[in-house]
């Protein structure tokens, strides 16, 4: 074996670390290669304490410590070459020489390792791999390592060789093997180790391009949650890749891939900067906001059924509180502009972009609390008035354009508790918002929606219903087919259940202002119409709101920025202060902080409202 004189020179503290290793190996033996020892018992425990040694010291220190060990692990083969540890001590002295790029002397030393010895060949295989990265042969390299995935099971090895499944896999821009790789890598690592880890992930993926980053982050989404460290790699690696591609889209200014990104972003990315800047590409290409009379636009949400429920509502509310159809041929009639989300979190964006390019002066949006979000962001960046129905959820910036017309829902969470536990009602399950889906289909036609036999064994009193009053009459056609009837109680959105006539079970509902109301409040103008429910009297509210602000508005198109500008601060201005009776509050107008003041009450059937506590 050739022999480097220059690897004997150590210092004094390297020969010390040398003669601690060496110690394990025995005393009396001879440097050299004349007259290999004989196997004995006592040879092979020798081999077996100094390998333990050799072996801890290599796979815990960096590359400097490892080669100090060099002198070491060659004195081994000197003094046991055919023992059992022998290839593995081969393998790992070839890491070595591929790591200072002697390929030959290492290719030498793997030859040497015998086959099918134990786990030892497959390791050898690492090595190899190794080599070829070391010679830019990086596809090479990752075809060899795939075929080893799961079988080196020593964690030691099992992590040198996921970081260099990582690195290989990275290089031959197969990203998807990498992410695999890096996966395994941030699950089985130590705590300690994980900084160091995350640093090399971070520096793979860093030139992948947007169509790999994209499709690891898809492929990542679309597997089913780890536990434990598998979910914690899981995250970090999901937020590594949003935040590279986040970078490309702003750098790029790339709409469809800030769309995309939204579509999918935790509520933490679109309520950051990130998000907002995000949200400003997503919409950029739109026309420039214009004023066209007296407008209001109405951004309609189609993500879930619930969403395109409270949109047909809040829609006919506001047709129904501007006076349409019947209106809009008189002079000075305020004009009711729509456009839909498409179901995506972007989409809400552009809705209002669109909205503001056709003239609409005020707009109406945010139907549940990302939306709502978004739709704050849009108000505050764009200078625009937008009457919002769910206050927003993460949005935490102060309230010049937006105005919150919506309600809480720990506010109204909070409400309903109280009640319960007034009543003495302790028992509480919950349907719809954080409790049993309304829209889950039995397990069987004949089987019912929801788990009524096992609220009955948990002698269930009460029944929280924050779903709609559509959800609430599915919950009692189940609740009269097993003869159980616990008190429902009915959050805003169901409030209007309340008087329903098929209802057995003892109830109440939140209430505010006149909602609900066993007669609609506007019956008489027509006795046909549906009863009244939260989110069509939301409607109506913001129909009165906006009208009144939006008298004295120009008639025709104003389309100079300056004049625009104005007009939209003009909006919000007469916004702040406009006054009208309305439904979902004893309030008449929006108080400091934009936002609409509302006492909840407890209303019960055929019962005046009471206020809580």
């Amino acid at each position: 074996m050739p022999k480097d004189r220059s690897e004997a020179r150590f210092s004094l503290g390297s020969a010390l670390l040398l003669a601690t290793l060496v110690g394990a190996l025995g005393c009396g033996h001879r440097s050299g290669t004349a007259g290999l020892p004989e196997a004995t018992l006592a040879t092979n425990a020798d081999a077996q304490s100094g390998f333990r040694a050799l072996r801890s010291a290599w796979f815990s220190g960096g590359a400097s410590e490892r080669r100090k060990l060099e002198p070491a692990l060659r004195e081994f083969l000197v003094r046991f070459p055919n023992e059992g540890p022998s290839d593995l001590v081969r393998v790992l002295l070839a890491f070595g020489y591929v790591n200072r790029g002697r390929l030959v002397e290492a290719r030498a030393l793997l030859a040497e390792v015998r086959v099918g010895l134990g786990s030892v060949p497959d390791f050898a295989r690492v090595a190899e791999a190794s080599a070829l990265l070391r010679e830019n042969h990086a596809d090479a390299a990752s075809r060899l390592l795939e075929p080893l995935s799961g079988k080196i099971v020593d964690p030691d090895e099992r992590r040198l060789f996921s970081e260099l499944r990582l690195r290989s896999a990275a290089a031959a821009g197969r990203y998807g093997r990498a992410l695999l790789a890096a996966e395994e890598l941030l699950s089985e690592a130590p705590s300690e180790a994980q900084s160091a880890l995350q640093e090399l992930v971070r520096e793979s993926f860093q030139r992948a391009p947007k169509a790999e980053l994209l499709a690891s982050l898809t492929s990542l989404s679309a597997r089913p949650p780890g536990e434990g460290a598998s979910n914690f790699a899981r995250e970090w690696l999901g937020k590594l890749l949003r935040e590279r591609l986040v970078a490309i889209a702003v750098r790029e200014k790339d709409a469809g891939l800030a769309r995309s990104l939204l579509d999918s972003a935790p509520a933490a990315l679109r309520a950051s900067e990130s998000g907002s800047a995000l949200l400003g590409i997503a919409g950029a290409g739109q026309s420039a906001p214009l004023i066209s009379g007296s407008s209001v636009g109405l951004a309609l949400s189609l993500g879930s059924t619930d969403l395109r429920r409270r949109s047909a509502s809040v829609a006919a509310g506001l047709a129904r509180g501007l006076g349409l159809p019947e209106a809009a041929r008189e002079k000075g009639a305020i004009h009711l502009l729509s456009h839909e989300d498409g179901g995506t979190s972007a989409g809400t964006w552009e809705a209002l972009a669109e909205l503001a390019a056709e003239g609409a002066a005020i707009l109406v949006a945010g139907l549940d609390g990302p939306s709502a979000d978004i739709a704050a962001r849009f108000a505050e960046q764009n200078a625009i008035a937008v009457v919002l129905l769910t206050p927003p959820e993460t949005f935490a910036g102060p309230l010049s354009f937006a105005f919150v017309l919506g309600e809480s829902a720990s506010r109204e969470q909070a409400a309903l508790d109280a009640e319960l536990s007034r009543r003495g009602l302790l028992r509480v399950a919950r349907v719809g918002r954080q409790g049993e889906a309304c829209d889950a289909p039995g397990s069987s036609a004949s089987s019912s929606r929801f788990p009524v036999t096992q609220w009955r064994s948990e002698h269930v009193s009460a029944l929280l219903v924050l779903g709609s009053a559509a959800c609430a009459s599915d919950v009692l056609v189940d609740l009269t087919a097993a003869d159980f009837f616990p008190t429902l109680a009915l959050g805003l959105e169901a409030a209007d259940f309340v008087y329903s006539n098929e209802a057995k079970s003892p109830r109440f509902a939140l209430g505010a202002g006149r909602f609900p109301s066993e007669e609609r409040p506007d019956r008489s103008s027509n006795p046909a119409l549906p009863a009244l429910d939260w989110y069509e009297a939301l409607g109506h509210d913001a129909a009165l709101l906006t009208a009144g602000a939006l008298q004295g508005f120009p008639e025709g198109r104003v389309d100079d920025r300056e004049a625009v500008r104005e007009l939209h601060a003009r909006a919000e201005r007469a916004l702040s202060t406009a006054e009208a009776p309305l439904w979902t509050s004893e309030a008449r107008g929006f108080s400091q902080g934009h936002l609409l003041a509302r006492t909840l009450t407890i209303v019960s059937p055929h019962t005046a409202p009471k206020k809580t506590p």
